[in-house]
């Protein structure tokens, strides 16, 4: 990790991002981070008391279970936050973040702006729509259906633009699967002809409805 703290490309990201649209808090202070392929950016072990806006990069977020497996959660990319769950557990983080890719991150001090972003209204109310995104994610792969061939077609049904399936280790992230299983599963349904392989590693719906 290496602290970047190049004015005008901070300046230069928040304006891209948009992320000064976040809060009604005037005149904070962010800086920036980069990290390198396979480095941590938050850890269950690690206290976390910032805030940070995916700028570039794809992040792996996983759990560790009792028996050392690793329990996939999420691939995230640009926009997205890291530290939304952390924030209302005073540092506490229940999931591993790790740099899929080479990533950049926004990050803004909530050690040194706590007091004002509880009082934030537009800050807040940008929180409730991260857990919303998560909460529905998590209740779509695991509730509404029960095998993971069903919930890959309600995955690409709904959450895939254009109904198109990019990237096989994204997709077993998202649907909490082996790559294995996954690709089992996709040889079948192109079989079937429910989908087509557009590429490697992509696949679309042939009859999305």
């Amino acid at each position: 990790m290496k602290r970047i703290n190049d004015t005008k490309k901070i300046e230069q990201w928040l304006a891209e991002g948009n992320i000064l649209s976040y809060f009604d808090t005037p005149d904070l202070t962010f800086y920036a981070y980069s990290y390198e392929k396979g480095e941590y950016i938050t850890s269950q072990n690690k206290r976390m008391d910032e805030m940070l806006f995916l700028i570039e990069g794809t992040v792996r977020v996983y759990g560790i279970r009792d028996d050392g497996s690793i329990s996939p959660v999420n691939m995230l990319k640009s926009p997205t936050i890291i530290g939304d769950i952390e924030f209302s557990e005073q540092g506490v983080s229940p999931f591993f973040a790790e740099a899929a890719t080479s990533v950049i991150c926004l990050a803004l001090s909530v050690k040194k702006y706590r007091e004002q972003l509880d009082h934030d209204y537009r800050f807040l109310h940008m929180l409730l729509r991260f857990y919303a995104d998560k909460l529905q994610l998590f209740s779509m792969v695991d509730s509404v259906v029960a095998t993971i061939e069903e919930r890959l077609l309600l995955y690409m049904r709904n959450e895939c633009p254009f109904y198109e399936l990019k990237g096989i280790e994204a997709a077993t992230m998202q649907l909490r699967c082996s790559r294995r299983q996954l690709q089992r599963i996709l040889k079948k349904l192109c079989m079937e002809k429910k989908i087509e392989k557009t590429g490697k590693g992509r696949y679309r719906l042939i009859s999305p409805e």
